[in-house]
């Protein structure tokens, strides 16, 4: 049976007023928009003078009295909207030439909103992805499976047609305007009737559209959690295989599909049903209208034309302003949603200094502590000091700590309590650009880019050819790409041509050397490698001892064998911190560990004493 879908989130909106909203959207399109709304009263008086010429010279050509010579006779309409008084081909003549106007209106009314949309949907995918990309490390790693992914396309495309809802409110809401007002010049009573029904009705259906934002709020989290269900069963493809479980798999995706859809045709019937009922219900608003025209008796022909004629595009316009709000309101969730993701991406960023940085002489934390949540310390009371040059290595039981204090070695995090210390300064004193510049790092897990083996060593920085084939060949990598047949143009990365995982560690060991940093910094490089990527990995640390500084987390023993300290973590604790051979003297953990390695070849170290 299918797993029902629990709707769940983490995430706070913080909603604002519609304007406000409309306007952090919109942003520097403001001018596009006065633009539209310009063009729209220009439309909207072109239409007026068209139904006033089309009204009055309808009600002449009915009339008995006999036309006079060969362009008719003149007209006088004093009781129309505008003053008339010209004969029935000339009428004619201007009614086309505003029909005309008012049809080549319609290219810069159709292209306006169309390019406010486009250039609406490119920002607001722009400012949340740099938001995202300025953000901390402690904040990117918070978010959800599939959620930034999620955001960059529906939630975008759902708050776009904000934006298409806002210009299409606009512009209508200016033609009833105009249409309206000519009516209440015509027939006051008649147009302040249609008008108070109109508000009122638009109050009326006020609960409705309330429950299609509510309906609208709730889809958007739902597509947030289908988004990451898809991409969490992505992931996890080749797991769902090995243990058998795609139908379960599907299933889960499925009951997230299933409430996606309900949410999303609860959302569609309210777009369509309230205008439909504004609709039914301005035709009787005009039936009372036309009652009050009959009762007050109104004695020219052509001006009751023309009232009706207003009062029912009155209403057409009426009814898209309707629809266009309904949309705009079931479209603010969204809008909600990418501006508290927004919002939060920045509110992270991690300031930058101001000390330029050339070279690195010492690094040194100071009784340093960390906690992800309060009060549950992950590390505690950290004081350490390591020299350029040196090459240091980080051992102890999972979860002791070791991953932690790699991200607060690499600046992805802030230490809670305590300093780090650079040459002496504060390490948030010097500028990023140069820290990354001189720090890198390889992970545990080798991520690779669906590219070339060049752009994936390159990785997004300007780094010419010659350094790259130098990083390979440091990296024990170079002989191996040359034997592909693309060589270093050949596409690697996830589910492009098969390429190991000790081939993939060291093309990711190469982009950490491309840019010749003076440290760096290895998460457990070997713990997943074969014994010949072991010993080549090996080889290339041992290469790069004289050229700078190594801090390796260590898996396997091995892997210590370069070097010149080792730190010993156990409970978020630096229990010792000191030569392989004082640690084999004096430290019951690393004699363990050295105990298990040389009983059993590539033996890993003990999760417990």
């Amino acid at each position: 049976m299918r797993a029902k879908y629990r709707l769940h989130t983490d995430e706070k909106l913080s909603p604002s007023s519609m304007w406000s909203q409309l306007d952090v959207l919109i942003g520097d399109k403001r001018g596009l928009v006065f633009a539209l709304g310009f063009l729209s009263i220009i439309g909207a008086f072109l239409e007026t003078g068209i139904i006033a010429i089309v009204s009055e010279i309808a009600t002449d050509l009915v009339s008995p009295r006999p036309r006079k010579g060969k362009h008719g006779h003149t007209v006088a309409a004093n009781n129309s909207i505008f003053h008339i008084h010209a004969s029935i081909h000339t009428l004619l003549w201007a009614g086309l030439a505003l029909t005309i106007v008012r049809l080549l209106l319609q290219y810069p009314n159709s292209t306006l909103p169309a390019r406010i949309a486009a250039d609406v949907q490119r920002s607001v995918r722009v400012r949340v992805f740099g938001a995202f990309t300025r953000a901390s490390w402690a904040v990117q790693s918070r978010d959800r499976e599939g959620l930034l992914q999620e955001n960059m396309t529906s939630q975008v495309y759902n708050a776009t047609g904000g934006a298409l809802q806002a210009t299409a409110l606009l512009s209508t809401s200016l033609t009833f305007i105009i249409l309206m007002g000519s009516a209440v010049a015509l027939s006051p009573i008649a147009a302040g009737c249609v008008f108070v029904l109109a508000v009122l009705m638009f109050n009326i259906l006020r609960p409705i559209r309330a429950f299609g934002k509510r309906q609208s709020r709730t889809l958007s989290q739902a597509l947030v959690q289908f988004a990451g269900g898809v991409a969490e069963s992505n992931r996890l493809a080749e797991e769902s295989h090995a243990f058998g479980v795609t139908h379960a798999q599907y299933e889960r995706v499925s009951s997230f599909a299933d409430f996606a859809r309900d949410i999303f045709y609860r959302t569609q019937v309210i777009i369509r049903l309230v205008p439909s009922l504004y609709s039914s219900l301005i035709y009787v608003a005009l039936i009372i209208a036309l009652y009050v025209l009959d009762e007050a008796g109104v004695g020219h022909a052509a001006s009751l034309g023309a009232v009706i004629l207003l009062l029912y595009r009155s209403s057409q316009a009426g009814q898209t302003v309707q629809s266009c709000y309904q949309g705009l309101q079931q479209s603010l969730p969204f809008i909600e949603r990418l501006r508290s993701a927004e919002q939060r991406y920045l509110a992270s960023e991690p300031a930058d200094g101001e000390r330029a940085l050339s070279v690195v002489h010492t690094l040194a934390f100071e009784e340093v502590g960390f906690s992800y949540n309060p009060g549950r310390p992950v590390l505690s009371d950290v004081s350490f000091t390591i020299e350029a040059g040196e090459t240091i290595g980080v051992i102890g039981p999972s979860g002791a700590g070791k991953s932690t204090l790699v991200q607060l070695l690499l600046r992805l995090r802030d230490p809670c309590e305590g300093s780090y210390l650079l040459n002496d300064v504060p390490v948030q004193e010097y500028l990023r650009a140069d820290w990354h510049r001189l720090v890198s790092y390889v992970p545990q897990e080798p991520r690779l880019m669906h590219a070339s083996v060049t752009d994936n060593i390159r990785f997004y920085r300007d780094i010419d050819g010659e350094s790259i084939e130098r990083a390979a060949r440091l990296a024990r990598i170079h002989d191996d790409i040359t034997g592909w047949s693309e060589g270093y143009d050949t596409i690697v990365g996830p589910r492009a041509d098969a390429v190991s995982g000790g081939q993939q560690q060291r093309i990711c060991l190469a982009r950490a050397l491309a840019a010749r940093p003076q440290v760096l910094v290895l998460d457990e490089p070997t713990s997943a490698l074969d014994p010949y990527s072991e010993k080549l990995i090996g080889e290339s640390l041992d290469g790069l001892r004289s050229e700078l500084t190594l801090i390796i987390v260590a898996h396997r023993m091995s892997t210590l064998d370069s070097c010149d300290r080792v730190m010993v973590i156990l409970d978020g604790r630096l229990v010792a911190f000191d030569t392989k051979a004082y640690l084999q003297e004096n430290d019951p953990y690393y004699r363990s560990a050295v105990k298990i390695a040389t009983g059993t070849l590539g033996g890993v170290l003990p999760e417990t004493l």
